[in-house]
């Protein structure tokens, strides 16, 4: 029974050890739901924030619920642990025992039962205390692990985290406060507000006039969704800006301002606004006093910092201000006090020379620099002026360069100058003020050298120059380009004008070779269209392609003829014979222009060629064929005619040269010391030896070349005592020297008189064999008038029937070859005869298309119409007879063909003095009436002037759009007349002058103010200046009148010769004049009263103008 009370034993130690373990577990538990379910009572009255029932409340169920849990998991284990309360039973603890010990379970269990037995026997004791033996070594204890409630203290991590939570949000202190709270639920409390304002700065001051925005920030628990501002009786909702933050913006603060803020029944503190005093301006005025050259009124200027000054302009600035105890000007880092004239006024005066930005500044005492306005200042620098030459300086080659410019400056012009000095020697400057009118924008018409006296033989560099009116920083200049001129000798001018009139013959002569193939494509054209039965469109091309082939040789030729023609205007010969002969050249070439035509026969054929009729179109072909014939005869002859005028000139030239060279050469004779001299002479004998070759070889091209008598000789001689003389000059040997200087000057005198006797031989022979064959071509031609006249009469006695029609028709053949040799004939004469006249070639071109057209209708059996055709052939077979006759009658007595007028251009009828005083009256009166109608269409107040629209009505003036339109256009035609008119009249009286041989000082006088007055005309149009000018001009022509009156050389009117040699290029003149009225329109050139910003809008136009009609020109 011992070894059972030992098991007895071990299950109250098991036991034991059973609560103890009951008590761990329920302390865990204990600790950690009571302090969970504190934290949940915390947490609800922090929350809920209860009243002291509530409190009250949640306080006993708090005590209730912890006392519940100390029962169970701390009281319990404790009263059964100590015996104060039944535990588990032996059979209870077997079971836990077996649980953990299965082997000890069923046989714990039964000695427990045997043991309870009611009948206790041996063997049953014996059974328990063998059964209890087998247990004895099973420690009971062990089925109880006090580890097992590690698992139980995971429950007390969760109020360690809450509590660890409060502590990093914060929270504990609140949760402090609600434990207090709970401990004391009779004890009444005021709950916190949950968000209170904070200003984020507490300087609530504001500059008055300006804004300020206050912010706010709010502290709590919430954050308010809207917050209202309270301040004058009323309430605004405040920015909100999120994360608790709110604004709200005061404008224009006057006065000072409370307020406080309100949300969620949460009020703020009372707040203010505080005031601070600023220093404005309330009104500028600035005082513009321009430079006095300006002549522009001065100006004030009110509330306006920003403005565009002319340099050199005086402002003062007149500032009034409020609150302000000083006011500061600062440019370009330099600071400058206003001085202080008043309370709140100042004043400062500069003087501007520069653009700049300024800055205007006003301090007090509180507040410094607080308004800064800034503004700028541009300075209109007075510009340099502009000038624009334009010049027919390299399409002239002699006479008066003549130069059209324009010049312009912002407010006027002072001076313009021509600048000339000799090129590459510029220290001998000359200046030749140019009188024009001081205003911004002028127009002036120069001709150089004009009255200058210049060097012969020197090339001279001249350009223009304009200054300005500037006085602030002194007159500027700009310069035109550089323009070059040379001064030609008369000897000069001579040998350009004959080398040109070479050029002109040479292309003249290469465009009737071209021709020929233009002749050989109308052959062509005939052939194929004879051939055909019908015309095809490739036909009608040809055709068309060989008219715009002929249009272009017309052309091609006028020009050649046209500068042939312009040459022989220009120089006036100083022979009879070569000027008798010019001046035939010159009316054979415009009768040319005056028969031809061909244009309007190359219109039919355009005509026919679009219609295709074939047999209008080979009769038309016929008819160019033959004219194409007869005028590429003209021309043919009138190339020769020039050619042989051309040989003729140089000779000529060649004997003035070596006259020339041989006095020079006698002069050099008389010096010491001549050898440079000498050698300048021999280079111009070789000059004149390369003359005389030339002279050879272009006599030699003529069909009949002139008989010249062969120089080789003489100048073989003349040219070794030149070589010789200056030799001897090299070896010392004067004296030997000046008489091979002698007898050079000699020889040359023989070979300038030989050939000048050649040439008045060739001359007389030339004439009288010319006469001589005339009369055999005049014989020949009425010959052939009878011949045809009785062939005539028999084709109008038969028909075509008679035996004698076949012979009849040969006879025509026969007639014709007859009339081409008289046309050959008289071919070959009219080139070494140009008083025949080209209208002969008119009447020949008729004669053979009349005897072609007669053979072809008598072959046809047109007995009618051919004999209608040989009628037309006798009478140009007479009329050729009849000007021939007049040809030979002028031939045989010269002196009655010389009283007969010389063409245009003062060549025949010269003008009297008389006359020219009626004419310039006639121009006078018409300045009167331009000046009348200018000033009855100038624009009225309202209206416009050249379309613009008037200053005051603001209505386009009907009249002053006229102004561009029909009536400028027609004043500016009047006023080219008037330009053209007195062109003209000088013309006359520079002719009157020379024919009548009066060079004095009152006819020179006269005929400089008519070159001045047609400048002026061209410069300032209809004005009273140019009026006093004519009146001027009409004095000196009577007083010119009263003086020829008095010496007896009363003007006739007659016809003679100008022997001057070079003519003056008035035609040239009048086109480049013409040109400048194409380009520029005639002005009135007042100085306008516009403000600076329309002048530069004039001035940019015309700029404009200026460039588009140079571009177009």
């Amino acid at each position: 029974m011992e070894v059972f009370e030992k098991i007895e034993q071990k299950l109250q130690q098991f036991s034991k050890k059973y609560y103890t373990n009951e008590l761990i577990k329920g302390a865990l538990l204990f600790t950690s739901l009571g302090l969970i379910y504190l934290f949940i009572t915390l947490f609800i009255e922090h929350f809920l924030w209860l009243n002291t029932s509530a409190r009250t409340l949640l306080f006993w169920v708090f005590i209730t619920v912890e006392t519940l849990l100390l029962i169970r998991f701390i009281l319990f284990p404790i009263f059964k642990l100590i015996g104060l309360k039944k535990g588990i039973s032996s059979e209870e603890a077997s079971k836990i025992i077996g649980a953990h010990f299965p082997e000890v379970s069923d046989k714990l269990i039964n000695i427990l039962q045997l043991k309870n037995h009611s009948e206790q026997s041996d063997l049953l004791l014996a059974s328990i205390s063998q059964k209890s033996e087998e247990l004895q070594p099973i420690p009971f204890s062990k089925a109880i692990n006090f580890k097992s409630n590690i698992r139980y203290a995971k429950y007390a991590l969760i109020p360690l985290f809450i509590w660890g939570l409060s502590l990093l949000t914060g929270i504990n202190s609140k949760l402090n406060q609600s434990f207090e709270r709970v401990m004391n639920p009779s004890k009444a409390y005021t709950p916190p507000a949950p968000f209170y304002f904070i200003p984020t700065d507490s300087d609530f001051t504001v500059i008055k006039g300006k804004s300020i925005t206050i912010y706010f920030e709010t502290k709590g628990e919430s954050t308010p969704q809207e917050t209202k501002i309270h301040f004058n009786d009323q309430q605004y909702y405040m920015q909100n800006n999120g994360n608790g933050l709110f604004s709200y913006t005061f404008n224009d603060v006057q006065n000072s301002i409370s307020f406080f803020l309100k949300a969620n029944k949460v009020t703020s503190k009372s707040y203010s606004i505080q005031l601070i005093n600023t220093p404005s301006i309330q009104n500028i005025a600035l005082e513009l006093n321009y430079p006095g050259y300006l002549k522009k009124r001065n100006e004030i200027i009110k509330n306006l910092g920003n403005i565009n000054v002319p340099q050199g302009t005086f402002i003062t600035w007149k500032i009034k201000t409020s609150e302000t105890d000083s006011v500061a000007f600062t440019s370009n880092n330099k600071r400058t006090s206003f001085k202080k004239d008043t309370k709140n006024e100042f004043s400062l005066k500069r003087r501007i020379l520069n653009s700049m930005n300024y800055q205007l500044s006003t301090s007090n005492e509180n507040l410094k620099d607080y308004e800064q306005l800034q503004f700028s200042i541009q300075v209109i620098k007075d510009e340099v002026p502009n000038i624009n030459v334009q010049s027919n300086i390299d399409s002239i080659t002699r006479g008066n360069a003549q130069f059209y410019g324009q010049v312009s400056d912002d407010h006027g012009i002072s001076k313009l100058e021509l600048v000339y000095s000799k090129e590459n020697n510029n220290q001998t400057t000359d200046y030749q003020v140019i009188n024009i009118n001081k205003e911004a924008i002028q127009t002036f018409f120069h001709e150089f050298p004009n009255n200058l006296k210049l060097q012969e033989k020197t090339n001279y560099e001249l350009y223009f120059q304009v200054f300005d009116n500037d006085r602030v920083n002194g007159a500027k200049k700009a310069v035109s380009q550089k323009f070059y001129y040379r001064q030609k000798s008369a000897a000069e001018l001579k040998e350009e004008l004959l080398q040109e009139q070479k050029d002109h013959i040479n292309k003249l002569e290469n465009s009737l070779e071209k021709q020929q193939n233009s002749k050989k494509d109308l052959e062509k054209i005939q052939l194929e269209l004879q051939n055909k039965k019908n015309i095809s469109w490739s036909d009608q091309k040809n055709i068309k392609d060989l008219i715009k082939r002929q249009e272009q040789y017309k052309q091609m030729m006028e020009r050649q003829t046209d500068k042939i023609q312009e040459n022989f205007e220009e120089k006036e010969e100083n022979t009879p014979t070569l000027n008798d002969k010019k001046e035939n050249l010159k009316k054979r070439i415009e009768e040319l222009k005056k028969i031809d035509k061909q244009q309007k026969l190359l219109d039919e054929l355009k005509e026919l060629a679009d219609k295709l009729k074939k047999e209008d179109l080979i009769k038309k072909t016929k008819e160019l064929a033959e004219q194409n014939k007869q005028k590429e005869r003209s021309l043919e002859r009138i190339l020769e005619m020039t050619k042989r005028y051309y040989v003729e000139q140089k000779m000529n030239q060649i004997t003035e040269k070596l006259n020339e060279l041989s006095k020079k050469q006698e002069e050099l004779s008389k010096k010491e010391d001549t050898s440079e001299e000498q050698k300048e002479a021999n280079k111009e004998f070789d000059d004149l030896k390369k003359d005389i070759d030339e002279l050879e070889k272009d006599n030699e091209k003529l069909k009949e070349p002139m008989d010249i008598p062969s120089m080789e000789e003489m100048e073989k001689q003349a040219e070794q005592e030149m070589k010789k003389s200056l030799e001897n000059m090299e070896q010392k040997k004067s004296s030997q020297a000046k008489k091979n200087q002698k007898k050079a000057a000699k020889k040359m005198k023989e070979m300038s008189k030989s050939m000048q006797n050649s040439m008045q031989s060739m001359s007389a022979e030339m004439e009288e064999e010319n006469m001589e064959s005339l009369r055999q071509v005049l014989k020949n031609l009425v010959t052939f008038s009878f011949n045809q006249e009785d062939l005539m009469n028999d084709f109008s006695n038969t028909n075509a029937a008679h035996p004698n029609f076949g012979t009849n028709i040969k006879k025509q053949y026969q007639l014709k070859t007859y009339f081409e040799h008289i046309d050959d004939s008289l071919f070959a004469l009219s080139m070494r005869v140009p008083s025949i006249s080209t209208k002969i070639q008119e009447e020949l071109a008729n004669a053979h298309y009349n005897i072609d057209e007669s053979l072809d209708n008598l072959a046809d059996n047109k007995i009618t119409i051919g004999v209608s055709n040989q009628q037309y052939v006798m009478t140009s077979a007479n009329t050729l007879a009849d000007m021939l006759s007049n040809t030979l009658d002028a031939m045989q007595n010269p002196q009655q063909g010389m009283g007969q007028g010389k063409g245009k251009g003062g060549k025949g009828d010269s003008f009297s003095l008389p006359d020219i005083i009626q004419k310039q009256n006639d121009i006078m009166q018409k300045m009167k009436d331009g000046m009348k109608q200018g000033e009855d269409g100038k624009p009225k107040e309202g209206e416009g002037k050249k379309g613009q629209k008037g200053q005051k009505g603001q209505k386009e003036g009907k009249q002053g759009e006229g102004q561009q339109g029909e009536n400028g256009e027609q004043m500016d035609g009047e006023l080219y007349k008037i330009f053209k008119e007195q062109s003209q009249l000088r013309q006359q009286l520079q002719d009157a002058i020379k024919n009548g041989k009066d060079g004095n000082g009152a006819a020179k006088k006269a005929l400089q103010q008519m070159e001045e007055l047609e400048n002026k005309i061209l410069e300032n149009g209809f004005n009273q200046e140019n009026l006093k000018r004519m009146q001027a001009l009409k004095y000196e022509l009577l007083k010119l009148e009263k003086a020829s009156f008095e010496q007896g050389k009363k003007q006739e009117r007659k016809s003679n010769t100008n022997l001057k040699e070079f003519k003056n290029t008035n035609k040239k003149e009048l086109k480049f004049k013409e040109l400048f009225y194409n380009q520029t329109e005639i002005l009135n050139r007042q100085s306008l009263p516009l403000q600076q910003n329309y002048k530069q809008k004039v001035k940019q136009y015309f700029t404009t103008t200026k460039k588009e009609g140079t571009t177009k020109n």
